[in-house]
């Protein structure tokens, strides 16, 4: 699929499927009867009201959406005033509960507040720009969570980055060592993706110990990389997909050259079996990776 084709069908799906309208359209469709395990969604938001329904979409009426948890990292006024104007529009469920911080803290600590809020054990972070389908939020009430070990991810964060090579069994530490000598890692971007369901008890505590760095570069890598330093692992489901917008104005378009550093050492040192530690926590609040 090339990059015209990909940015076209984005823009169509958007078109017909993420306006405030078409989600209002469907958040009043009658809700299935809660018959499979529930989990929460976690979005952090920053300046994306007028789009906010993009990630509510198939969020609103599933069966296993129990709640959804917006915490707005001080955003403008004009867009949190947004926000509220449109989650109030399409939430006739009252689902939404909205959180606003009056000092920016960045994507990290904005993730880590969605999870700590969430009243669910298990918790799908998604961004603010991104939409989860059907067929993933499906998937997670279908695998029934039990290990807090493990993250649970997509197998396409579509139309951008294909996972499918790597479902199979949960990836720990050596083994996503393992990947990146191979040079697997490296093509496909597992790690920098943060678009997965994780256990509330112990996501909340382990990255609650990174407290607040000075950027935002690669924040989910950083993350990542302690999930599985700390004896956690990655599972990538079959079948599952997440629509993962790549905006020109995004914080990852506009940190690409520093974020790709940080990833190449981050890399690096799980390539050489050299696991998250104070000294590299160190370097990282005071800037020096």
């Amino acid at each position: 699929m090339t990059g015209v084709i990909k940015r076209s069908a984005v823009r169509v799906y958007d078109w017909m499927a993420t306006t405030t309208a078409a989600i209002a359209r469907q958040a009043k469709k009658k809700k299935a009867k809660d018959t499979c395990p529930q989990f929460g969604v976690g979005i952090p938001h920053y300046n994306h009201g007028l789009t906010i329904a993009r990630p509510l979409r198939n969020l609103l009426n599933h069966p296993s959406v129990s709640e959804v948890v917006i915490v707005d990292d001080a955003s403008e006024q004009s867009e949190f005033d947004q926000l509220c104007k449109t989650v109030k529009t399409i939430d006739f469920r009252g689902m939404v509960r909205i959180y606003r911080r009056e000092l920016n803290q960045g994507a990290l600590l904005t993730k880590l507040e969605c999870v700590e809020k969430s009243q669910a054990d298990w918790v799908l972070v998604l961004d603010c720009d991104n939409t989860a389908f059907k067929s993933y939020l499906d998937k997670l009430a279908a695998i029934e969570p039990k290990d807090p070990e493990i993250i649970y991810c997509a197998s396409w964060a579509f139309p951008h980055f294909p996972f499918h090579s790597l479902v199979g069994a949960p990836i720990n530490f050596l083994k996503a060592s393992q990947l990146l000598r191979s040079g697997k890692l490296k093509k496909f971007y597992l790690l920098n993706d943060g678009n997965y369901l994780v256990n509330r008890t112990r996501y909340s505590r382990l990255i609650s110990s990174i407290g607040k760095l000075p950027s935002d570069i690669a924040d989910t890598l950083v993350a990542n990389y302690l999930w599985l330093s700390s004896g956690g692992k990655l599972q990538v489901l079959p079948g599952t997909s997440y629509l993962h917008r790549v905006e020109e104005n995004s914080f990852w378009s506009r940190t690409a050259e520093p974020s790709r550093k940080r990833l190449n050492h981050i890399y690096s040192r799980i390539q050489e079996v050299n696991l998250f530690d104070e000294k590299f926590l160190s370097d990282l609040k005071n800037s020096l990776i």
